[in-house]
This record gives structure tokens, sequence and C-alpha cells, in this order.
């Protein structure tokens, strides 16, 4: 089984994306597809490679687009957002022209203008329906394409028709047929709009990480290739600061390694000769000489992308339903026409029919049903947008609001990633030379001591990995490290330990200094919760939003944070695949992360949150990324979804009582009244624009 991903252009809705999984799952061979409107992309699951022939042909059959790489979709998007712009343009000004000679002016001039101005901006402007609902029909497809191609040909083709006096009912709805076009153009630019500038956030976020392995060959030459081709027996070099890029077992040496991609762990692991070690972790200090078991990938690391791919293809009941009601609803409103056509062909005449049924089409035709969802969370992204939040998948702000349980990762989400320095007992001279001293390493208490500091120190330093550091300065020795490491060079610590144990509630790492075998004492560090970590679970209280920390890290520092927050629950020391069981066993939940091993987490969770400084695969995955580290962020996304879910149960109740109520109406079975293709294209467009001014009220939040 082998994965085949490709870019895919010319998908106007979500419809697309689903007809196209559909139509690729019957290929006999595809185990599996998911396809992202969002994304412009599709991933397969195949059995042998011929088959990837097969699925750009059936993809192009339906009338998209296969695009070659990023670049290339890149430069599609913009053509096309371009393109949009004009079309939609052009069909106002048209269609403004068309009313105007419709409603005053009633010349044979008028009528001539009319119909060349309306048949060339229904067929230009609105192509890419026809051909889609064309390319569609062919292929057993049919969606909402088809019946914005359907409504708007229908209503032309009966005024070609009264034009050549083969009706004689004394109307023309040229204009009602350009006014669909200019709706459904109008609310495709706006979306389309917002996204671009959601994806241009996401570009200043995100960069490209191209690694790569130094191999160490028979002759002892050491050759630089990429890591896709690390396999099984080869033997590479790793250095500080590197990533390590297959799970292997080291040969020699020995380093610090920050396993926090697996485990959550803020601590880095010493890791030495014999030990086994995984891709993605990161060697803080010293070198190592690694062989592979495996091909780089078959790695853990890729195994969770893995988790991440299977846990996006698990789609909720409601996404379910909505496939399986947008697949019938065109084909049943097809029917109706035809009923209501045939009725009154019976009854009537062909004139009578072929009116009713061109009203039925046009009034059904899904402008404010298809608008009444995507302007909301187009309007909506961009406000999050102007607050620092960037909205990846914008349908995941309508599913925030129904969330009733938060699942939060503890480093880097609620708490700080640098240390902060509860107590020191040394003077202020001992502590400036600590300091100074701890710039020569990369450990993070190292980095949380000497961060602003600048050493002018020429000394002689040994970093012993996992346990401390020795520093020699003219007839002076200098240690740093655990009370274990002073123990063992003979210093007596006992006075320092002391002095530790009057603050041991307010933290938990420490670190002793000593000069010529006598400690000079120590410093105390903790880490510390982020601005806003309280803020934020006290509102989710006041909203009925249960908070639990799931966490690599140990039960100790969980449990510390845990009480300080006053969450409902906490989770220590787990693994990746023990986080994604806990958020699948949850049917509505939020997770936020910011790690590696939060990755296939934020993928299952029905909403998922992370930061824009977080790894790469969690921005990826997440379906907000938060640019800033204002926790708030997340309170004010949730007061946003509950806004836009208000705002768009009213647009589809709305479009929902313009159907149910109008529908009846045009097909002429409610005694009294009727309603004209002229005026059901008048209340299709009314409709629309209802639903247009009812989302735009979202950019005052």
């Amino acid at each position: 089984m082998q994965e085949f991903r490709v870019k895919i252009g010319k998908m106007t809705c979500v419809n697309c994306s689903n007809a196209i999984e559909r139509a690729c799952k019957k290929i006999d061979g595809v185990e599996d597809a998911s396809v992202s409107y969002i994304n412009s992309s599709g991933i397969f699951l195949i059995q042998k490679d011929e088959k990837r022939k097969e699925i750009l042909e059936k993809i192009k059959k339906l009338g998209f687009e296969i695009l070659e790489d990023e670049q290339s979709l890149e430069e599609y998007k913009i053509k096309k957002h371009i393109e949009l712009r004009k079309n939609l343009l052009l069909s106002i000004v048209l269609s403004v022209v068309v009313m105007y000679f419709e409603m005053f002016n009633q010349s044979f001039f008028s009528q001539n203008m009319q119909m060349l101005l309306s048949f060339f901006g229904i067929f230009y402007c609105g192509r890419d329906f026809f051909s889609h609902a064309f390319l569609g029909f062919k292929n057993k497809n049919l969606d909402m394409n088809t019946l914005i191609a359907l409504g708007t040909l229908s209503a032309f083709i009966y005024s070609c028709l009264e034009y050549f006096k083969v009706f004689n009912g004394g109307y023309l709805y040229f204009s009602g047929a350009m006014m669909i076009i200019s709706f459904v153009l109008l609310g495709k630019y706006l979306e389309n709009k917002i996204k671009l500038k959601a994806e241009n956030y996401q570009k200043t976020l995100e960069k490209i990480d191209t690694k790569k392995a130094r191999i160490l060959l028979e002759n002892d030459e050491v050759e630089e290739i990429s890591s896709a081709f690390v396999k099984d027996g080869d033997i590479i070099l790793v250095k500080e600061g590197e990533s390590i890029v297959v799970d292997g077992v080291i040969l020699s040496g020995s380093a610090e390694v920050d396993m926090s991609f697996l485990n959550g762990e803020f601590f880095p692991i010493l890791k030495k000769e014999n030990d086994e070690v995984q891709a993605g972790g990161i060697v803080l200090n010293g070198m190592l000489k690694i062989k592979a078991s495996k091909k780089a990938m078959d790695s853990t690391l890729e195994q969770i992308k893995n988790l991440v791919f299977y846990a996006g293809n698990i789609k909720t009941p409601l996404e379910t339903l909505t496939d399986k009601i947008s697949k019938y609803f065109v084909a049943s409103i097809i029917a109706l026409a035809l009923f209501v056509f045939v009725f009154w062909f019976f009854k009537e005449n062909l004139n009578t029919a072929f009116l009713r049924a061109c009203a039925v089409l046009l009034i059904s035709c899904p402008c404010a049903l298809g608008l009444a969802t995507p302007i909301a969370l187009t309007i909506a992204s961009s406000n999050a947008a102007r607050n620092f939040i960037l909205l990846k998948n914008p349908a995941a702000l309508e599913k925030l609001s129904q969330i009733k349980l938060a699942y939060f990762d503890k480093t880097g989400t609620l708490t700080k990633e640098e240390l902060d320095i509860i107590k020191h007992n040394l003077s202020q001279e001992d502590f400036e030379k600590l300091c100074e001293i701890e710039t020569l390493s990369s450990h993070p208490i190292a980095k949380s001591l000497s961060k602003n500091i600048k050493s002018k120190l020429k000394g002689e330093v040994n970093i012993i990995s996992g346990e401390g550091i020795t520093y020699k300065e003219n007839d002076d020795m200098y240690l740093i490290g655990s009370r274990y490491f002073l123990d063992s060079k003979g210093v007596d610590t006992k006075q320092c330990d002391q002095f530790f144990n009057q603050f041991k509630n307010l933290g938990s790492i420490k670190a002793y200094f000593a000069k010529n075998s006598y400690c000079l004492g120590g410093v105390l560090l903790d880490s510390s919760l982020k601005e806003n970590a309280k803020e934020l679970i006290v509102g989710l209280k006041k909203q009925g939003i249960k908070s639990i920390i799931l966490s690599g890290d140990n039960q100790e520092s969980v449990e510390k944070i845990a009480k300080e927050l006053n969450v409902d629950g906490f989770y220590a020391q787990l693994k990746p695949e023990e986080k994604l069981q806990i958020i699948k066993n949850s049917k509505e939940s939020l997770f936020v992360g910011d790690g590696l091993n939060d990755a296939a987490g934020l993928s299952l969770a029905s909403v998922s949150m992370s930061f824009s400084k977080a790894n790469e695969l969690a921005k990826k995955t997440g379906d907000f990324i938060l640019i800033n580290e204002n926790l708030e962020n997340i309170l004010y996304s949730f007061s946003l979804s509950r806004k836009i879910r208000k705002i768009i149960k009213l647009n589809l109740f709305w479009a929902f009582i313009y159907n149910t109520l109008c529908i009846p109406i045009a097909a002429g079975f409610i005694p009294f009244l009727t309603l004209s293709p002229h005026f059901a294209a008048l209340a299709m467009c009314f409709s629309s624009i209802t639903v247009v001014l009812n989302s735009l009220r979202l950019r005052k939040i």
C-alpha cells in the first residue's frame, strides 16, 4: 500500500472535492481517498503505481486540473482569482445594463440587446459553471453547478423562445439569468479572496525544511545525501544542533538529545553507546555515530505522520450526513422540476408547463443556500486574521461553538518553554559568574540562566552530558550541575540542600554552583505559566467547557501545573498514540498543542489549535494557528464561533424558508398564488442579498 498525493485545480466548492473522492474510491485498487477543497490537494491510498495514471485521468474527466507542484498551485490560484474578479465585474455591469433595458425600454432594440448581452454574460462569465455541470453530468456526478447551469439555462432558453414568439407570455427573463451568475460569482469571489489572504499569513509562518544526512562510507569518507534515501545499515554522523534523521543505535559518542517530539518532555535525555535513538531527536551537545536500524521513511517520525494522515481521514457523522444530502439534493430538485413540467403540460399547456418548471429551477437555485455558510466563514476568517488568528480550516470555526471539552498540551502551550529563576542564595558576583559560564552550554537550564548575558570567558570548559559543567580559569575550578554531580567531585552540598528545602513547593529544578570544591550556593528554577493561562481556564469554565491536560511530562510536573490552573483533570507521561486514543474516544473536543508528538491528536480532534512558533507538522495539522502567544485568543475564537453559528443558522433558516414557501408557489400548487420565472429570479436574488448583508455583521465583532 502506498500514498499518492496530487495538487488539484478548478475545484469551486466542497462538493467538488466530495465528487472527486466518490469517483476515485470506485476505482479498483484505490483503498481510500481524501480530497481537500481548502488545500487544493488529494491523497490516495493505492495498491499499485499503475493506479496513479487512472486517478489522474478520472480527475481530468470530471473537469478538474492537475497541478505539478506548490509553485504551480500558487500561480494557478492567483491567476484564477484575477480571472474570477474580472468575470464578476463584467457580470455585474452586464446585469445592470440588461436590467435597465428590461425595466425601462421595451423596444425591439432593447430585446436584441438583452439577448446578446445576456448570452455573452451567461456563457462567458459563467463558463466554469457550465463546463463543470456538463462534465459532472457526463460522469454521473450532479452538484451545485448543475442547478446553477440548469436554472440559468432554463431562464435564458425560455426568454429566447419568448423572443422568437414561440410563447406569448409577454416577459423576458434575460436579466434574471444574468443575476444568478452575478450572485454566485460574488460568493465565490468573497470566499476566494479571504482564502488567499489566510494563505498569505500562512506563508510567513511556514518554511520548507529540507533535511540532509551525512553518511560515513567504507573508505571513511563522508557523503551528504537526502535523508529520504538513508537505508537500514547506513552509518550516519550527527553533530551538535543537528536532527537525527533515522531510527538507529549509537555506535560511538554520547550526547544530550531533545526527544520532545516523541514524549513531550522539556528536558533532554542522555544518550550513549548502544542506546537506541529515534528520528526527529535533536542533538544538543556532543557528536553521535549512529547505525540505521530501518529506512528513514519507516522511522518513528514517519509513523507519526501516518497517524496524522489516517486521523485526518476520519469524518464526523455531520460531515458524512452533509455529503449524502449534497449528493441527492440536486437530483431531487431536477426530478421535482420535471414533475411540475409534466403536471402542467397535461393540465394546461406547454407554455404554462415551461414557466412553472423554469420558476422551480430558479427559486431552487442554491445561491442563498450556497452562500449561507461560506460567506459567513470567509468574513469571519478575515476578522480572525486581523486578530492574529489564522484559520487554516474555516469550517472548524463553526464546530468550535459545540465544543464542551478542551484538551491542552502542557509545555509550550500552557507553560513557557523557558525556565524561570525562582530563588538563589549566591552573591551577586557569584551569580554573574555562574550565568557567564552557562553561556558556554546549550542546555535548557543554561539558556534560562544566560539569556541577555555576554560572556568574555577564556578558560577551559568541559560539558559532561547529563551531569554538568566544569570550567577552569587560572587556578580556579568551577563546577555547575546536579547534587549528584557535585557529590561525585567531593563537594559538600548539605547547606545548599537546606536552602532548597525551604522553597521546595516553588520549584523542582536545582542547579548547584561550586568553586574549588566549595559549594557557593545554588539556583532554584521552574517552568511558569504563560500569560493569561489562568484567565483562559476560568473563561472556559464559565462557558461550561471542561479543561484537561494531556502531557508527556513527568507526573510531578504536570500535577503541579494542573493544581495551579485548577483544571478538571490531567494525564501525564503519555505517548503520542495514547494521546491520540484519548482524543479519539471523545466525540466533540478541542485540542491545543504545539509539538510533533501532538500532530496526530491535532488532526483527529473535532477542532485543533496550534501556535505560529510550533513544530512544522503541528502547524500544518491545526485548524487554527495562533500567530501570537496570547491565550485569550482561544476565548476570542469561541466568541467568534458562537456568533458565526447564530448567523449561519439564520442564513440557512432564511434560505430554507424561502425555498419552502416559494417552491410550492413557483410550482403553482398554492391556490390563487403564482410565481413567474421573473419573480422567481428576483426572489432568489433578494434571498442572496439578505444572506450577504446578514453575514457582513461579522465584520463588527
